[in-house]
């Protein structure tokens, strides 16, 4: 976790500020490059922070608790980032060419490098406040797997035959992580898209857009109170189908109505009031459902290490945050091939998208992203772990420790 520190805040610079005279070929290399760096960094902090979880507390809906204040703290550092643009950035580089700010390349200049910094200071305090915990943590067994020895090649189908058994030895994490993939492909063309239908479909103005991200930082409060009651009443399975599920359909609805003609006009004074309050609650079942699905990752743990005698959770939750990593981009390519279909115009600004245009935008996207996201809602049925089950398995004193199989 430490190292990651540097490498990701420079990293994360160097992308918002490539060398001015680069070709789009050589542009698009420098971009991919440094977005595998960046994402190669933050797994070395990401993981073995996630993986913190299971070892911190068994419980099962404090496990959802301890979740909803991770993602609670991230939402409130993305918030900010996000509004300085809206509030600091974006007016600071007004200049005669740029009337809108958010259209200067200095203005992603200097968001580059606050946010560097923010990123450091965020992942040094977040490894400094855990680091108390490592005595209490299991101690794993010392494997001798990469060691250059006449076993190596033994050793290593050794490694692939317990990686196959971890990952695939638990009906309900397979599902999971299907899920996980899907939901990710579909969260990938949620963000793609989500600039031009702020910046064209409602042409927010660059106060509304910080009006907007001021009010959607009421959404962790509100998740991070929910959760565990939800959790606690409901278990989580059920709280992630029916959270899941009504929130697939309410973050299309404003786009669905607008198309009906049952929504306000860009010009009323109801709208951004309407659409602030669609933000906050739907980004608060957004968390709800992503803070129960992480913890029903984590209460496998032990139900894995009771069948393979190894506690796994970093691999469990690599192999989960790798897979969405590695189709995220799909979702990109998704919102792309969208933008090419519907000829979307380039090099524009905000109200000169004919109204034609962004009508197709926004029927194009809703079913595509409702089928999306219900797919993914579809492989969480198959997770059979209850509550009863999951304390059933805290309680065995194999679960205490990590237990080689094989000794």
């Amino acid at each position: 976790m430490y190292a990651a520190a540097l490498p990701v805040a420079i990293s994360y610079f160097f992308l918002w500020n490539p060398p001015s005279e680069l070709t789009d070929w050589q542009l698009f290399s420098y971009l991919l490059l440094l977005s595998i760096v960046i994402r190669t960094f933050i797994t070395f902090f990401e993981i073995p922070s996630t993986s913190l979880g299971p070892e911190l507390t068994s419980d099962y809906v404090e496990r959802a608790e301890l979740l909803s204040y991770r993602y609670f703290f991230g939402w409130f550092g993305g918030l900010t980032l996000y509004n300085l643009v809206w509030v600091w950035f974006a007016p600071r580089n007004q200049t005669a060419e740029y009337l809108d700010g958010r259209y200067n390349p200095a203005t992603w200049t200097e968001y580059g490098l606050v946010a560097s910094f923010l990123i450091l200071a965020g992942i040094l305090v977040t490894s400094i406040g855990t680091h108390r915990h490592i005595p209490t943590l299991l101690k794993p067994p010392s494997k001798k797997i990469l060691r250059g020895d006449k076993n190596l090649g033994e050793r290593f189908n050794k490694f692939k035959s317990e990686l196959k058994e971890t990952l695939l030895s638990e009906r309900s994490y397979v599902f999971l992580f299907i899920a996980s993939l899907l939901g990710a492909i579909a969260s990938g063309l949620e963000s793609a898209l989500a600039i031009y239908f702020d910046s064209f479909f409602w042409q927010f103005t660059l106060n509304e857009m910080l009006i907007r991200g001021v009010s959607i930082y009421l959404a962790p409060i509100i998740a991070i109170i929910l959760v565990p009651l939800l959790v606690n009443r409901f278990g989580k399975k059920r709280t992630v189908m029916g959270v899941w599920l009504i929130q697939i359909f309410y973050a299309a609805s404003p786009f669905t109505l607008r198309l009906m003609g049952l929504f306000p006009d860009n010009n009323s004074p109801f709208l951004l009031p309407i659409l602030c309050f669609h933000a906050v609650t739907n980004v608060a079942m957004a968390i709800i459902v992503a803070s129960t699905i992480g913890s029903m990752v984590m209460d496998l743990v032990e139900k894995i290490q009771l069948r393979t005698g190894r506690r796994e959770e970093g691999l469990l939750i690599s192999a989960r945050s790798f897979a969405q990593k590695a189709v995220s981009g799909f979702g990109l390519a998704i919102a792309g091939l969208i933008l090419s279909i519907i000829s979307f115009p380039s090099g524009i600004t905000s109200g000169s998208v004919p109204q034609e245009t962004l009508d197709l935008l926004a029927m194009t996207y809703i079913p595509v992203s409702v089928f999306a996201f219900l797919l993914a809602l579809s492989f969480v049925a198959g997770y059979n772990l209850s509550r009863q089950n999951h304390e059933e398995n805290i309680a065995r004193p194999e679960t205490k420790v990590w237990i080689d199989k094989d000794s």
